[in-house]
């Protein structure tokens, strides 16, 4: 059995999403690839190195949860990652661990139940990264890695996973770039910082209105108008600096961050944003011609990656 799940972008709903906010992600054509078959012992053979059962958090995640309905045999499984996944040993924020516990799942349900069931797939890939994540982040990389480009609404009881997805691909001449700032984030800290905050009456008056623009964004990107869409998106983030750095206490945006975004913006980039948590990782440009902002971004010797729209799970030969 082999599968594959790919890695994600989140640009309209960064931290709103945690607290019940609307938000779209897209998937994109960085997979984590996941062969297993029946052995005679368990083995995780992984990018990182080999691992035995009880070595590997993300690993133990996906295999707690599956016992809790199946006897898994013993079995050798294979996890690879795409090279962007990482840059120069640093994380590059598109969704690695999301996209390996989707893969990981797929491959042992496919290999006990001989098919691919991708909303049981879901449903215990959000189980599974809720124990890893003790309960932090809002499980949209999970919903990417499963289904491709959604707009996704988080479950309110993780028991049921009650989430709210559609799926939503971004117009077809829109094209995406990522420059990786040579920054990692730490998404889970930064989360909690807001988790801290949201009982802070201003915080709850700027996310309402993050939501309402969000909302009007996504609406727009619904009937193909992203460039209607796009000053509701800036605005939900100019919206977001103001909550992280004038209520959260936390900068998710350097000067040299926002520099480049404008240049992306002045070399043909529609929208150039921070997108998931900020705070490192990537910058995204989105546009119809972004080979001007590619070398302008390579001449300021940023870290190009070129990414395209994917599917989400699949079977691969």
């Amino acid at each position: 059995m082999k599968v594959s799940a790919p890695g994600k972008v989140l640009w309209i709903g960064s931290y709103s999403v945690v607290f019940g906010g609307i938000s779209h992600v897209i998937a994109i054509d960085k997979r984590v690839t996941c062969e297993c078959a029946k052995a005679q012992e368990m083995e995780f053979v992984t990018t990182f190195g080999k691992f035995s059962e009880g070595q590997n958090e993300l690993i133990d995640s996906v295999l707690e949860t599956l016992r809790t309905s199946y006897d898994l045999p013993k079995m050798k499984v294979v996890l690879t990652n795409d090279d962007a996944f990482q840059i120069d040993g640093k994380k590059t924020g598109l969704g690695s661990s999301s996209a390996a516990t989707v893969a990981l799942m797929g491959c042992v349900l496919g290999l006990i139940n001989n098919s691919l069931d991708k909303d049981l797939v879901y449903r215990l890939s959000q189980k599974a990264n809720y124990v890893r994540q003790r309960g932090i982040g809002s499980g949209f990389d999970i919903a990417a890695a499963v289904y491709g480009s959604v707009v996704y609404r988080r479950y309110r009881d993780i028991n049921r996973v009650d989430s709210q997805l559609e799926p939503l691909r971004l117009p077809r001449r829109v094209k995406m770039l990522l420059g990786f700032t040579g920054r990692s984030a730490n998404t889970v800290n930064l989360v909690k910082k807001f988790e801290e905050a949201k009982d802070n009456a201003e915080f709850k008056e700027i996310i309402h209105e993050i939501e309402l623009n969000n909302d009007m964004a996504i609406r727009l990107l619904k009937l193909g108008k992203i460039e209607a869409a796009i000053p509701h998106v800036r605005l939900s983030r100019n919206l977001l600096n103001l909550l992280s750095e004038g209520v959260v206490g936390v900068k998710l945006e350097t000067e040299e961050d926002r520099r480049i975004m404008g240049l992306a913006e002045r070399n043909g980039a529609i929208i150039s944003l921070m997108p998931g948590a900020g705070g490192g990782d990537l910058i995204l440009s989105l546009g119809y011609e972004l080979e001007n902002v590619k070398r302008a971004w390579m001449k300021e010797g940023i870290k190009v990656i070129e990414v395209n729209e994917d599917e989400g799970l699949r079977l691969e030969n």
